[in-house]
């Protein structure tokens, strides 16, 4: 189904739009009546850019432009410029004459412009669907520009809107056939690179054949000798035939691979504990009926033995590990409990930052309060 799209009324569109613009050197937020006038994303802009603006100098007239330097323009000339309203009608008087241009950009993007050379102004509308703010369809305001003489793109923009459709198709048409028209260009200069590659390859290769010499060789190649091939096939096999003379038969059991040389003596100490325990015993046979220090030789040895073992712990600290696990659960749960307030007090102001930024109470004035009451709690803490 085609959509109708009526033609926009500049004295119904333009009013409204201006009668906000002098106030945006009174307050650094758009007034409330401004909102539904603009088109959705210019919309979002202008609310998320003052949202976050934190310089009160900021104005959002500037925003109503989509580059920064005509924003800047923009804001020059509203402020030199008087918008008094009829002291009967209590609007804005416009000329007589107000032209409209249309302009297709896609399928679903029409644009009106309205030229206001009284106020040196230009606006751009555009056609949108009904969306949160409008209940119907209609022209929103999606740019305000400053007029200064003659447009470049005046020649892009039409009278009617089946001109702006008309002239959007042949746009397209054009870019099309300029897209294809690259396109064998290219295609046509890669075959001719490729032609150009397989030349200088064939020139390469014959090229080879032009620096061989034309004439013969000067050394010849004897003629083979019936003796001597002989000799050599005869090697050939001795040695072929040679290489099976270490093979190890199948039915022979005995592998030379498979003797192992005895092992021989180490230089390593790894045996040595070992040794001295052996020597110690063998001592203590030989002299079992002597006594070392009025003792017999086997406490002696009982002695010895007792003093090769590692010392152990004589008791076991019951007490004092109970008090060190104590203290630790004290401290587990004294952090816990630490991590658990923190985590509720973070909660609390994040929720009441935001109940305060639905409110349109700005961060500044939220820090404030806050810090405010922070002081008040340090004054309590004092007094008590």
């Amino acid at each position: 189904m085609v959509e109708l799209i009526h033609t926009p009324d500049p004295r119904t569109l333009l009013p409204p739009i201006l009668a906000c613009l002098p106030t945006a050197f009174v307050s650094p937020r758009p007034p409330p009546a401004l909102l539904p006038l603009l088109s959705p994303i210019l919309r979002q802009r202008v609310q998320f850019l003052t949202s976050v603006s934190v310089s009160p100098t900021d104005s959002w007239l500037r925003l109503l432009s989509w580059k920064s330097e005509k924003g800047e323009e923009l804001q020059a000339l509203v402020d030199g410029t008087n918008f008094e309203p009829h002291p009967v009608s209590g609007e804005i008087e416009l000329p007589d004459e107000l032209p409209v241009s249309y302009k297709r950009i896609d399928e679903e993007t029409l644009h009106a412009q309205i030229a206001l050379p009284e106020y040196c102004l230009k606006a751009i509308y555009l056609w949108c669907p009904p969306d949160q703010e409008n209940e119907g369809p209609g022209w929103r305001l999606a740019e305000l520009l400053p007029r200064e003489g003659a447009a470049e793109d005046e020649e892009t923009w039409s009278t009617s809107i089946g001109e702006a459709n008309a002239q959007s198709k042949e746009r397209l048409m054009e870019d099309a056939l300029r897209t294809a028209e690259s396109d064998e260009r290219a295609k046509q200069n890669g075959q001719g690179q490729q032609e150009q590659e397989e030349d200088e390859d064939d020139a390469a290769y014959w090229a080879q054949y032009d620096a061989t010499p034309g004439r013969t060789p000067a050394v010849k190649t004897p003629a083979p000798n019936p003796a001597s091939s002989l000799e050599q096939q005869n090697a050939s096999e001795t040695s072929y035939f040679s290489r099976y003379g270490d093979v190890q038969p199948a039915m022979d059991n005995h592998d030379p691979e498979e003797e192992q040389p005895e092992v021989g003596p180490t230089s390593l100490n790894g045996d040595l504990l070992a040794s001295l325990l052996q020597r110690q015993v063998n001592g203590s046979e030989a002299d079992s009926s002597a006594q070392i220090n009025g003792y017999p030789s086997g406490a002696a040895n009982e002695e010895s033995v007792a003093l090769l073992n590692h010392p152990r712990p004589s008791s076991d600290s019951t007490a004092s590990s109970d008090a060190v696990a104590k203290l630790e659960l004290e401290a587990e749960s004294r952090s816990a409990c630490e991590v658990g307030v923190k985590q509720h007090i973070t909660s609390n102001i994040k929720s009441l930052f935001r109940l305060a930024k639905s409110t349109g109470i700005s961060r500044t004035e939220f820090q404030s309060l806050v810090k405010t009451e922070l002081d008040l709690l340090d004054m309590t803490d004092v007094d008590e």
